[in-house]
């Protein structure tokens, strides 16, 4: 006797044989819909018969773009399988063809797609940051051709646009400040004198200090006009301190500080060091510190300004602070390093009371 794998009955008559066994033609039928496979024929597990769709759906591939099964050939990349179609940027859905693709969270991007939306982007025109690209003290990034067409900041070095400072402004002896560095800048001579009043007395705390019946008169002024004071000499440091010597008969009898100049419209921490600069001038002139070369006179000034800077905790003092350090002029940068090295841990007052006493650092 012959039974049906179906139904376990008795076969009598045709049959369908299939898989090691026999069948009842009714019930030789897709395992899933119980539909009879007709032409298309069929396919097998586990000893049980499906149609094509069937057995697709529940043994097949699925595509990881479409979630639909996967018949035919197919693209296995990043741990999946793709119908071929479906293997595209995951943004412009465009093949990726020669060039590649870039992936993020077992996404494929085209390399464009993928830079415009996980890249760095420019602080300047927002497109990505693709290869070398320049990161400024602030830590802002951007194009290296903006380096070329934007101006600097006068003060912070910052390059002045929208997308990093907010724009700027132009002022008329022809320095340009950016918006961040307004926004602090001191114009008023009264606003001036209480931040000179406020440097000097940190300076006091340091143990640098002028008698207070002393008077120093404080002016704003513009680059032309410091420039002009200075003999036509352009100032590194946007300050000069004008001292006179009243002689009479050849001997000295007074010092007098006439004014100390300070260029107009920078920001407080920038003025501030300025401040301190033109007051080492001022404190060597009053305490008759002996005659010195140059470089060592404007190191000097320069440990004013950065121990000014070193006492207020402020990103602005610390970038100030930096460029002393770093300074590559002589003169300036030099001249600080050297007084700076001499000190050796010593306060600023123990050092240039050795220099008062014997000349030398």
């Amino acid at each position: 006797m012959i039974y049906c794998q179906g139904c376990n009955k008795e076969i009598v008559g045709q049959y369908v044989e299939a898989l090691g066994h026999k069948w009842h033609s009714q019930h030789f039928v897709c395992t899933v819909c119980g539909k009879p496979f007709g032409d298309s024929g069929f396919l097998h597990r586990d000893g049980k018969p499906y149609c094509e769709q069937d057995y697709y759906e529940e043994f097949g591939e699925k595509c990881f773009g479409c979630g639909q099964v996967i018949k035919g050939n197919y693209v296995e990349a990043l741990n999946h399988k793709w119908h071929k179609e479906h293997f595209v940027c995951t943004i412009c859905r465009k093949p990726f063809g020669s060039s590649g693709f870039l992936q993020r969270d077992e996404k494929p991007y085209c390399e464009q797609d993928y830079y415009d939306q996980f890249a760095t982007k420019c602080g300047i025109c927002q497109k990505a940051l693709i290869g070398e690209f320049l990161t400024d003290y602030w830590q802002n990034k951007f194009c290296k051709n903006h380096v070329d067409e934007l101006p600097k900041c006068f003060s912070c070095s910052r390059l002045i646009s929208k997308g990093i400072t907010s724009g700027g402004v132009e002022y008329k002896d022809g320095r340009k400040i950016c918006s961040l560095c307004r926004k602090t800048a001191i114009d008023d001579i009264k606003d001036a004198q209480t931040l000179f009043g406020q440097v000097r007395k940190v300076l006091a705390k340091l143990g640098l200090s002028v008698d207070a019946s002393v008077d120093l008169p404080l002016r704003l002024a513009s680059l032309e006009e410091i420039d002009r004071l200075a003999g036509g000499t352009p100032q590194t440091e946007a300050g000069i301190s004008l001292l006179e010597t009243q002689s009479v008969n050849g001997q000295e009898k007074a010092r007098k500080v006439k004014e100390v100049v300070i260029l107009f419209g920078l920001p407080r921490a920038h003025t501030a060091a300025i401040m301190a600069h033109e007051f080492g001038h001022v404190w060597c002139f009053l305490h008759r510190m002996p005659q010195m070369p140059l470089e060592l006179q404007e190191g000097i000034c320069e440990l004013f300004s950065f121990g000014y800077l070193s006492e207020i905790d402020t990103p602005e003092s610390e970038f100030f602070r930096n460029g002393i350090a770093r300074n590559e002029d002589p003169v300036y940068g030099g001249g600080f390093r050297q007084v700076n090295d001499a000190r050796q841990g010593r306060s600023i007052i123990a050092m240039l009371d050795q220099i008062r006493k014997t000349g030398m650092v």
